[in-house]
């Protein structure tokens, strides 16, 4: 098993300065919500399976993948080469920390439900995180019911669906929490 150190310096020789932005962020991602007991693997930029999602954990490589057009810039820029100071940090951060709840989840027994996002376990963890961020959402484990012939999700009052859930935290922050900050 390689060193924070280590993968931390494969990751600048790969990606340079997003490398090394990533795995900084990682830690302290990690000291800030997960004890400082996350287990770190690699974290590296490309394309997410069907390049579907922002992010992805794969449990048994204990990999974060870090879909690379995260690195482009969000907002226009007015120099024609983008630089590494236009990147979103809070996007990418949260994006981070998402992938972060689902490494959690698995190196503390996994889940059991539905599928990585609607179980108990990442829900309590997304309750948790709430409070620490300051958001004011809530989120309960999603029951599925048959409404006129139609299998439909439940979700109670005030809490977030599967897609929130899904997104979480980037699907609770307001549009302009990503906009204007270096």
């Amino acid at each position: 098993m390689s060193t924070f150190a280590e993968l931390k310096i494969e990751a600048i020789k790969a990606f340079g300065y997003f490398g090394e932005w990533v795995f900084d962020e990682w830690k302290k991602l990690n000291d800030t919500f997960f004890y400082g007991e996350n287990i770190v693997g690699e974290i590296i930029w490309a394309a997410t399976p069907q390049d579907r999602s922002l992010g992805c954990y794969f449990p048994d490589k204990n990999l974060i993948v870090l879909h690379k057009t995260l690195m482009r810039p969000v907002y226009p820029t007015i120099t024609l080469n983008w630089e590494p100071r236009h990147l979103n940090k809070r996007k990418v951060s949260d994006v981070l920390l998402h992938e972060m709840i689902h490494q959690r989840v698995h190196q503390t027994g996994g889940w059991e439900g539905e599928n990585s996002h609607n179980n108990l376990r990442f829900v309590n963890e997304v309750n948790r995180i709430t409070k620490l961020l300051g958001i004011d959402i809530n989120a309960k484990v999603i029951q599925w019911q048959t409404i006129h012939g139609k299998i439909t999700p439940c979700v109670k009052s005030g809490c977030l669906n599967i897609e929130e859930l899904s997104n979480f935290p980037y699907s609770s922050r307001s549009h302009s929490y990503y906009y204007g900050q270096s």
